[in-house]
Parts: C-alpha cells; sequence; structure tokens
C-alpha cells in the first residue's frame, strides 16, 4: 500500500508545476529532508515554518523522509527553526552552526512570531494565480 501512495504522489500536478515555475523564474532553493516518523506531519513544519516567513514548496515524500523546498535565501531561517523545536534535518546542513545555536534555547521551543520574518513573501505563482481571481 505504501508502494501506491509514493507512485500517487508523483502525479501532483500543482506542486509540480509550481516547481516548475518557480525554477523557470530562476528562483534558487534548498531542498529539506526530514525523517517520516520524526513525530512531524509535513503540514505542521508547514505551518511552523509559514509562522516566521518562511514557505515551503515542491513537497514530496520517500519511504523513509519528507522533502520540500525553500527559497535558499531563507534555508538558514528554516532550517534553525526546525532544528529548534528538535526536528531532524537529514539533508546536508546548510549552516553548520544552527545546531549550536538550536540547543542554546530549551527543546522544543520556538522563537516568538512576529516582525519583519513572518510576513511570507510573494511568489511568481502568488502572483499568478492573483491574476486568475
Amino acid at each position: 500500500m505504501e508502494e501506491l501512495v509514493e507512485f500517487l504522489a508523483r502525479f501532483d500536478w500543482f506542486e509540480r508545476v509550481d516547481a516548475f515555475v518557480r525554477r523557470l523564474s530562476g528562483e534558487r532553493s534548498w531542498r529539506f529532508y526530514v525523517p517520516r516518523n520524526c513525530g512531524w506531519s509535513g503540514i505542521e513544519m508547514e505551518r511552523l515554518l509559514a509562522r516566521h516567513g518562511v514557505k515551503m514548496w515542491d513537497r514530496g515524500f520517500t519511504r523513509d523522509c519528507l522533502t520540500f523546498c525553500v527559497k535558499l535565501r531563507q534555508a538558514n531561517w528554516a532550517e534553525y527553526l526546525l532544528r529548534r523545536r528538535g526536528i531532524a534535518v537529514l539533508s546536508r546542513p546548510f549552516n553548520t552552526r544552527n545546531n549550536e545555536y538550536a540547543r542554546r534555547h530549551a527543546p522544543g521551543s520556538e522563537p516568538p512570531s512576529g516582525g519583519r520574518r513572518t510576513k511570507p513573501q510573494r511568489g511568481l505563482l502568488d502572483d499568478l494565480i492573483s491574476l486568475l481571481r
């Protein structure tokens, strides 16, 4: 059954088109790999990052990992947020010091929301969708 779900996930055309448009527009990204058994669902991680102004796209999964992309310029912040909340990141580190920074805070803590970083920035696809409305 798990193989069928993984196969069907490949046909999520909205995700694929979104990723294609972002690459076509020259938007550089960083891909994260997180263990599927980390105790967090994909939507929970997406909400965590969104509270702090990081938008994810090109979501996917394999047998062992959840995967997603963020803007390259937000990758350091996203990695820090994930590590601070205690979410294991399997992809190569964007910033090796993020582990150290995250350990300076209580396990599972989160920075306060608010400020410049919490306002999600609109991308090209967001602009295209708003034109269609």
